[in-house]
């Protein structure tokens, strides 16, 4: 065997003992929890190795990364005009929805961030419920790849706004006393406006009326998940009363301590701002494509793939932690 024999089978040897250290050293990662998440920053811990307020730290850095890749801002400049033939503020057409549903959800979004992050209260659930609704909604909107579907749907959505505006002025108007209904009456009459124009625009157009499904319906149908993600969504994020008693989200078993503020409760805070990441990426995805809005797609993936493994781990904690608390005593 001459020199450069052995020098090819000295490479050869260092080669294959350095692969086999480097899988030994990752197998040991894995055990004690070290070897980073797929994606993440570098040095970050596995979840299951994280303590809670580590999972929250993380969880936050998604949220930030994913607000300022989308930039809401920006959309300003991408103007989402109506159909001419209507002259009011509410949308009617789907581009308009897509884009005030985004609107909403941005500010929603920062909101539970900025909420959860420093001063969280049970007040920041119904951010995230409000969330919940419009990616429902937003789901159901474009759902239909016919475009006279979607349009059936974005009328159906306008007309339940004016229904919505209707009612609040007829509580208004039991309200006020005597003198005081001049306002609702001009609300009540634009709102038979608006309803009896939008009438004419689905009879010019030869579309049908369809119904907007019922908020419950909505958010079983257009946000899969599991059972205790869908009941918290439904309860204790709801902006209408909770099912369940409050304490049961927010409320620390060992002391019977209300903590208003999440304190301490590193794992709650985490729980809901994944889920309020989830659902902010969800709605960008749903409305991105109608707004022209290719450009999100890159750090919507990027979030999902950096937010999955957290979420899952905040959402086994949480599940365990909720399980607990149901008891014959609560």
């Amino acid at each position: 065997m001459n020199q450069e024999d052995i020098r090819d089978a000295g490479n050869a040897l260092i080669e294959g003992v350095t692969k086999a250290w480097d899988h030994l050293v990752q197998q040991i990662d894995e055990i004690i929890g070290w070897a980073p998440v797929p994606g993440s920053a570098p040095g970050l811990r596995r979840p299951s190795a994280m303590a809670d307020g580590e999972l929250r730290t993380a969880v936050r850095a998604v949220a930030s990364r994913l607000i300022t890749g989308i930039d809401p801002a920006s959309q300003a400049t991408f103007p989402a005009e109506d159909d001419a033939r209507w002259r009011f503020n509410l949308p009617a057409a789907v581009r308009p929805h897509l884009q005030q549903m985004f609107i909403e959800a941005s500010d929603a979004f920062g909101l539970a961030v900025s909420g959860l992050d420093h001063h969280a209260s049970s007040a920041d659930l119904a951010v995230v419920g409000h969330l919940a609704e419009i990616l429902a909604r937003a789901r159901w909107l474009v759902e239909p790849s016919d475009p006279r579907q979607r349009r059936e749907r974005g009328y159906a959505l306008t007309e339940g706004a004016i229904a919505d505006l209707r009612r609040a002025a007829e509580r208004a108007e039991d309200a006020a006393g005597d003198g005081q209904a001049g306002l609702t009456g001009e609300i009540a009459d634009r709102a038979a406006t608006m309803e009896a124009r939008l009438a004419e625009l689905r009879l010019e157009d030869g579309l049908d009326a369809v119904p907007v499904p019922r908020r419950r319906k909505l958010v079983q149908t257009y946000l899969p998940g599991n059972e205790v993600e869908v009941f918290a969504l439904l309860s204790a994020a709801g902006a209408r009363p909770a099912m369940a008693p409050s304490a049961l989200f927010y409320r620390e078993a060992a002391t019977g301590d209300a903590l208003y503020n999440f304190e301490r409760l590193h794992l709650v805070r985490a729980y809901w701002l994944a889920r309020a990441t989830a659902l902010y990426a969800g709605v960008c995805a749903a409305a991105g494509p109608g707004l022209g809005r290719a450009d999100w797609q890159e750090h919507i993936a990027r979030a999902e793939s950096g937010l999955r493994p957290l979420a899952a781990e905040a959402g086994r904690r949480y599940q365990e932690r909720l399980q607990r608390g149901l008891h014959p005593g609560l």
